[in-house]
């Protein structure tokens, strides 16, 4: 079997997305939902949470502070999510260098990631790369940088998710 690819914090993508989960675990019970986690590998869903009469389903991506992007991969039909439900949302979770900070949390609806991500790889096919050389639709890497520059394609989601950042209450509103 072959050990997990690791980051450059020298943490293993594993660990880094099983640690990602749990801190949402954590903030969703410090919200007042009860929360448990899917069984591992479980193809849609990471986290399911109910509050009284209202229920998500949660799908959770992490990035450590050493990395710029957060980072999914689309399947072999090129869909990222699969189907998305009413209640579907994810949770970007910007864990810190720091031991001493906080991670980010970012609350989004599956489906506004979704739309942001197809419409980047669309520009992204639609231009030319460095070499004037056509893109490859067979491209399965579908990034988002965190950053504030909204003149690059792929660019500026710092200022996209803004809105999202510790927005516990979107949860109960949709």
């Amino acid at each position: 079997m072959k050990p997990p690819k690791r980051t450059k914090s020298g943490v293993d993508s594993v660990t880094k997305g099983n640690t990602g989960e749990f801190y949402a675990l954590a903030e969703l019970s410090r919200h007042g939902w009860v929360a448990a986690q899917t069984p591992r590998n479980s193809h849609v869903y990471d986290i399911l949470a109910r509050k009284r009469s209202r229920h998500v389903d949660v799908r959770v991506k992490t990035k450590t502070s050493d990395a710029h992007v957060f980072q999914w991969n689309a399947k072999k039909d090129g869909g990222i999510f699969g189907e998305i439900g009413q209640t579907d949302f994810c949770i970007l979770v910007d864990i810190p260098e720091s031991h001493d900070q906080f991670p980010r949390f970012y609350v989004v609806p599956t489906q506004i990631l979704h739309d942001w991500l197809t419409m980047d790889f669309k520009t992204w096919l639609e231009t030319p790369g460095p070499i004037k050389k056509q893109r490859s639709a067979d491209n399965k890497r579908r990034l988002f940088y965190m950053d504030d520059d909204e003149t690059k394609q792929g660019h500026g989601y710092l200022v996209k998710l803004k809105p999202y950042l510790g927005n516990w209450k979107i949860l109960e509103r949709r």
